[in-house]
């Protein structure tokens, strides 16, 4: 896994931002691909990215 990848420092920032603020757009996903996604369950259904709007798949 490449940590120097396209949009980790906002990922890292969203992480330490208090919530209201992330809410607010403040270091929001990017817009592009990232390229390397890493994936949550975003409703049980869904798999997103935690870097980029992009990145969405179906959660398995």
């Amino acid at each position: 896994m490449n940590r120097t990848g396209r949009y980790r420092w906002r990922t890292r920032l969203r992480s330490r931002l208090p919530m209201f603020l992330v809410g607010r757009g403040v270091a929001g996903k990017g817009r592009r691909d990232c390229g390397e996604h890493e994936w949550y369950n975003h409703d049980g259904v869904t798999a997103r990215c935690y870097h980029c709007e992009v990145g969405e798949r179906a959660w398995r």
